[in-house]
């Protein structure tokens, strides 16, 4: 199994708390290893790091890995997410600091006003622009999109769509590798 470690303090681009893989022990103490955040491998020495057993980090722990930073924080850095059977509650897998980065800016009160008045009503049929299916309003459900840096309106969307983009951090150029990824062996 892989050996990872965090670094117990700031090395020129590499910041506390960054989440690395151990590549190579080229010497007793001195590390290779490749930071996760930055996808830096840089030379490192006992006391600049230490070493964590990656299945021991989570909602169950004390500390949980950040899917965006990539840094071990305690798990009081991450918000709730759900609660799931047996009451058991989950964190979000990004840490409050980056969540707050991929949620943007929100749509202003007069833009949601304005596109209120726009939403398809209840057992309206509605057809999604990005994958054509239609739905019923009310039944299924349609979402205001918005661009998350600027806060501006798209418009309509499924549900499923609107959290794909989500997914894709509303980056067109991930947008076309996941094009390419599906036509590549069409």
């Amino acid at each position: 199994m892989k050996k990872f470690i965090y670094a117990t303090t700031n090395l020129n681009s590499i910041e506390k708390n960054d989440v690395g893989i151990i590549e190579d022990e080229f010497a007793s103490n001195k590390f290779k290893v490749k930071f996760l955040r930055s996808n830096q491998i840089i030379n490192v020495v006992m006391g600049q790091i230490d070493f964590f057993d990656i299945e021991k980090v989570g909602d169950n722990f004390d500390y949980k890995v950040c899917d965006r930073c990539f840094k071990r924080l305690s798990t009081n850095d991450f918000s709730n997410n759900r609660i799931k059977k047996g009451g058991f509650i989950t964190k979000r897998p990004s840490c409050k600091s980056c969540r707050k980065i991929k949620d943007g800016k929100p749509i202003s009160q007069k833009d949601r006003k304005k596109w209120e008045n726009l939403k398809p009503k209840n057992y309206d049929l509605f057809e999604c622009p990005i994958c054509n299916k239609s739905s019923i309003a009310g039944i299924s459900k349609i979402v205001l999109d918005h661009d998350h840096q600027s806060g501006e309106v798209r418009g309509y969307l499924c549900e499923s769509c609107n959290t794909g983009i989500g997914r894709f951090d509303d980056d067109p150029t991930i947008v076309i590798r996941a094009k390419e990824w599906l036509e590549k062996l069409k």
